[in-house]
């Protein structure tokens, strides 16, 4: 059994790639099962790189109900030497558990990408800034897209 530290950090999701129109093609009920996984992440004191179901390049997959999948980056604690925050990209929703390959290309250099800008960042302030800049959402963000 691995141990998984547990966090004062706040979770913040940024919908990137094309996940805002995958989650608006979505029905209601699977729009819920995303919405709810991600609330449950960004609520839990364990760091969100601990529901990480499978890494596939620069992409971390997470698991969504019985066959979903959410192509994401997750980057813990940041900024670095003064740890608030912990980020979820998510790039493209597969409720099907297809693993479309274009998808996966297309998406596993950008999210090297983001990493690499958010981990950039050194101070608070500048990652609560780009946070805004991004349309982060937080934990009442969430809880306000559930019905």
């Amino acid at each position: 059994m691995s141990y998984v530290s547990l966090s004062d950090e706040e979770t913040r999701v940024i919908f990137a790639g094309e996940a805002a129109a995958d989650f608006a093609a979505l029905d209601a009920s699977e729009q819920e099962e995303v919405i709810t996984r991600l609330l449950n992440i960004v609520t839990s004191e364990a760091p969100p790189s601990s529901f990480i179901y499978e890494r596939i390049a620069n992409l971390d997959i997470i698991t969504v109900g019985d066959q979903g999948r959410l192509y994401t980056k997750v980057v813990d604690e940041i900024p670095r030497g003064n740890t608030e925050y912990h980020v979820i990209y998510l790039f493209f929703i597969d409720p099907y558990h297809d693993y479309p390959h274009k998808a996966l290309a297309e998406y596993s250099p950008s999210a090297e990408t983001k990493a690499e800008e958010v981990t950039a960042l050194e101070k608070v302030p500048d990652v609560e800034q780009y946070f805004a800049d991004h349309d982060a959402l937080d934990e009442d963000d969430l809880r306000d897209l559930l019905p």
